[in-house]
This record gives structure tokens, sequence and C-alpha cells, in this order.
């Protein structure tokens, strides 16, 4: 008696539709150098991602390479991620610069015999050598190494009947084994753009090689990524998905396109089987970004509404969302209406806030740009985390998935609009007086290149080949406004990344600064570098403010323009 299966639900519930007969029954599966051997011949199928999938139940027997039973205990396998208790059970030797063993709890690995009923998944994990380890470069930024002993990761799936050929793998996570198709995918909804610098565009297929093997993201710190081809650190990861975000934007062919869509969604389809399972990403520094996009842009393919609307279902689990704020939003509502260098939308901090704005931990792990510089908590006398992380670990990984939402048209269906003003924001605010501010308030210096506002590629540079293209994508599909502008009496414009030098008169001590091409109300505020507000003009519409600067000394100052959410500044030094 042969079996047909002839169920099918797209989406929401178990689903097959092929015939157990047409598999091909083997007796051992190898992928990515890794081997299960079954005890008796089983059904064997793929899935469009190339992932291989046992009809259970089934007994495997023997795993290549062998899982060591003793310290360091390379080569593990685990059965049905996430852990009880969040720990690695894939190899012992986690290490970061500091011993992070103590992640890894070796109660958690499987070893054969082991039997196997459909709905589990047996994640298998390949080591690096010692001589390996600590050698392999980071993905994203080569000249880092990847903190992670584990190489490579398989999944075996085991599942009660056959899956059509487009099927994408249940999620590592997914004990109901809900089951996406690819031919679903409404592809036709990807942007289809010229590249705006195509000898600094990446390739596919160099995307395609990191994305075609599982993403394992169980370990908070990625201490245990696959470090062949997943980075251990999430900002890193941010970078990643933005790159793959904004090249499925542009005008390669929906040939050329489908593995990278596929491997993409797959990915999506796992964060979200492990989020329902009851994972999560909240904001800690710089490691928990680049985990929403996928998601989302898997809900926008797959026509799936509590993919794309994850945050709404699942609130408080991602750390771009929890780090992105509108400062009014601080407690008590209100209270603040700008940040100390006048922008509305700020950084949440190491920790961020929870949805009603309140901060997870206030202090030196929340927000903190509603203070002067001066008043910033420190976590050592020479180190400021807030500021720090916002520069070195974060806003930089933002802007490609930010953009990527945009040019689908999808900022309404990530639910957190905070989070682009932000982006714009770290992108078309010009940081040069408040590098200077802060400098001159609390000593630390945040005028290197990568560390500054207004690109993304700094910290790529000499690490990743096309390290202009987030910042090229960004220049030619969602240009600042370069019109608006603050200029001196004469309608000279000043170049942002100038001062204003200013002579005043001696019998006269008023200066006319003249504001261009503002078509709302302007706030102007005058600020000394030491953060002092030396003149503040409100709801100004005539085009023009006068400053008196009789009680004002020589020195530099800041002149800051707000309209809407945009902030505009430049430097003035007064002279007498």
């Amino acid at each position: 008696m042969i079996l047909i299966a002839t169920g099918f639900i797209i989406g929401d519930s178990f689903a097959f539709g092929a015939s157990v007969a047409a598999l091909s029954t083997q007796s051992s599966i190898t992928k990515d150098s890794i081997t299960w051997t079954f005890s008796q011949p089983a059904p064997v199928g793929q899935f469009v991602n190339g992932d291989y999938y046992v009809v259970g139940p089934v007994t495997v027997t023997s795993f290549t390479p062998v899982p060591q039973t003793s310290a360091p205990y390379e080569n593990g396998s685990v059965l049905n991620l996430p852990t009880p208790d969040g720990k690695s059970a894939f190899d012992q030797r986690l290490n970061d610069g500091s011993d992070e063993s103590w992640w890894f709890n070796a109660s958690e690995r499987v070893y054969p015999p082991v039997s196997l009923k459909p709905g589990d998944a047996l994640v298998s994990s390949v080591s690096l050598s010692d001589a390996q380890y600590h050698n392999v470069p980071e993905v994203m930024r080569a000249g880092d190494k990847s903190c992670s002993p584990v190489a490579s990761v398989s999944i075996l799936t085991v599942m009660g009947a056959a899956v059509s050929s487009d099927a994408f793998r249940p999620s590592y996570c997914d004990r109901k084994q809900i089951i996406y198709h690819a031919d679903s995918l409404q592809r036709q909804l990807l942007p289809s753009l010229v590249p705006p610098n195509p000898g600094a565009t990446p390739s596919l297929s160099q995307f395609e090689t990191w994305f075609r093997r599982p993403w394992i993201d169980m370990n908070p710190f990625l201490f245990d990524a696959p470090a062949e081809y997943m980075p251990s650190y999430g900002a890193h990861v941010g970078f990643a998905v933005s790159y793959v975000g904004l090249l499925l934007s542009l005008n390669f062919t929906p040939a050329q396109k489908e593995n990278l869509t596929n491997y993409f969604v797959q990915y999506g389809i796992d964060l979200y089987g492990c989020l329902k399972a009851g994972y999560g990403w909240p904001a800690f520094g710089g490691h928990r970004s680049g985990r929403k996009m996928p998601i989302v842009l898997a809900g926008i393919l797959l026509q799936c509404d509590s993919m794309k609307n994850v945050s709404t279902f699942y609130p408080e689990k991602f750390g771009e969302d929890m780090q992105t704020l509108y400062i009014s939003s601080l407690p008590p509502a209100g209270s603040y209406a700008k940040a100390w260098q006048g922008a509305t939308v700020i950084y949440g901090g190491h920790y961020g806030v929870h949805t009603d704005g309140t901060p997870v931990s206030a202090g030196l792990y929340g927000p903190y740009e509603q203070l002067q510089p001066r008043n910033w908590p420190l976590l050592t006398p020479t180190e400021q985390l807030g500021e720090a992380y916002r520069r070195c670990c974060t806003s930089l990984c933002w802007i490609g998935e930010a953009l990527t939402m945009h040019l689908l048209g999808a900022e309404n269906i990530w639910n957190h609009p905070a989070f682009f003003d932000y982006v714009v924001r770290w992108m078309c605010e010009n940081d040069s007086l408040a590098i200077d501010t802060i400098k001159a308030q609390s000593g630390f210096d945040y005028s290197a290149s990568w560390d500054r506002q207004q690109q993304t590629a700094g910290v790529l540079q000499g690490e990743f080949p096309q390290y202009t293209f987030v910042d090229d994508m960004w220049a030619a599909y969602h240009p600042c406004n370069s019109n608006n502008g603050i200029h001196s009496s004469p309608h000279q414009s000043i170049p942002s990344n100038l001062a204003l030098v200013i002579f005043r008169n001696q019998s006269n001590s008023a200066i006319t600064i003249s504001l261009t091409n503002f078509f709302t109300p302007v706030d102007v505020e005058i600020y000394s570098l030491t953060g002092a507000k030396v003149a503040s003009f409100r709801h100004v519409q005539e085009g023009r403010v006068v400053w008196n600067t009789v009680n004002c000394s020589n020195g530099l100052y800041l002149i800051e323009a707000s309209a809407e959410a945009r902030v505009f500044t430049r430097r003035m030094q007064l002279v007498r």
C-alpha cells in the first residue's frame, strides 16, 4: 500500500504535498562535511534551499565527524533548539578574548544512536581545529577573526511526510514544522534599481555563499556561530543583511536573484520560528542588530501577516527598535522636546527602552542624549558606553536595513517610525559641532572618520571590498535634502564641514543669519562650545534671525536650525 500525502496548507500549518514513494531511499546523508548514517534505509528529500530531510521515524547510528565525549567536546550535535537553558552544546572552546565556556553545557548534546521522530531537527556541527580557531576571517570584516570554534553546521529535519520541492525547511526551532513555499514568493515586489556605482557593487555569489548554509542564531553573543560563513558579532549581522536587502533591490534578473532570495527568506523563517519558540534579540550594545529585517522581508514576499507584523506580536525582541526613540517619549512623557544638540529622535542606549519609552536600565545603560555631554554617565573614567556604541557598533549597520524597507515602501509595516527617523538623522545630520562640543565638555574624541555620522563605510574600509555600497545606495535612492541651509548675512553658503567666521562690528553687535529654503517654521538655537545656550528663536518664519552678540565672547559657537524632524547645524567662530 502506498500512502500519498494530499494535504496542502501554506504558511500556518503543517503542509505536505508529495509522495513518499517518489523519494529516494538512502542509508546515509552527507551535507557540508557532516554525515548522518541510519540504522536502515529511509526516504530522503531536499528542501528548496538544499537542506535534507528524512521521513521518520528514523534512528541515526553515527555522526561524522565523530563528536567528542569529553573536553573540549568538539563536533557537537543538538536536538531541537533552543536548548532549555539557552546555552550552547557544539564546542566547549568558547572564547572571545575571555573564557566564555560557561555558555557551554555538555548535557544538552546528543550522541548516536539517536531515535528521531517527525517534528525533530538534529543540528550537527563541525569544529575548527586548534590551528584554525581564532584565525578565520570575520564575515564582513576580514581583518577581524571570528570568535567561534564552530566551522559549519548542518540540519537534518525529520518530517512525517514528503513535501514539494519548492518547500522551505521549517525553522530549526519549530516543532510544528510550518512549511512555506518558494513558489508563493511575490518576487515581483522586489525593486529593480540601477546600481549607482557598479564597480563598488558586491556580487550576489558572495552572499549566496554566506547564506546558503544555516545561520544558527541561538547564542546571545554568537560565541558559537558557524565561523566559515556567519558573523560572530551582531553589528556584522546587521551589515550582512543590509547588503543582501540592497542587492535584492537592484536590477538583477529574477533568475539571478532567485537563489539569494531563497536563502535569505530561509534565514527569516528560521529567525521567526525561534522567536515563536521564546527566543529574541533585545537590545544589548552592538550584539542584537540585523534580525528583524530578514523576518519582515520574508513576510512581505510570502504575504504572511504574522511575519510582516512581527514586532507587534513580539514586542521588545529587536535591538534596532529598542535602541531608537523619540526623545519626547522619555518618561515622564513630554519632559524633553530636544536632545542636547537639538535632535528629536535619539539613541536608546546599551539596553534600550521598553515600548512606552521607559529605559530598560536607566543611567549608564539607558538613553543619555537628553543630557549635556559633560553629564553623560561613564563606564570607566576613560570610556563612554553610550556614545561610543552609538557610533561604532549600532547606527552604522542599521542604515542598509532601513533603506531596504524604504525601497520596498515598508516603513509602516516595520511599525517603528523612530527607527527610520533616527537613520535619517544619522545620515543627514552634520555632527561637526557635536564632535567639537563633546570633546570640549568631556574630553572624548569621536572625530575619526569611521566614527562620524553621514556615512557607514568607514568601519568596513579595508575590511570588505565594496565598503561604500550602502552609502552609494543611500545617496542615489534616499538622498538628504541639501537645499536647506544656514547662510551668513550676505547669503554666502557655508560648507557643513567649515566654520562661519563672523567679525563683529564694534559699533553694532547684532548679526543677521539667514535661513534659506525652509518651508515650515524653524526653531533656531545658538550654543557655546561648552553647551551653554546663548540665544533662542522659536517658530521663525521670516527666513532670518538677528543675534545680539553684545554679551558673547570670542570663540566657536554652534547654530542649529530644526524644522520638523531634521536638524541642520553649522559652526560659527566669533571674532572681535
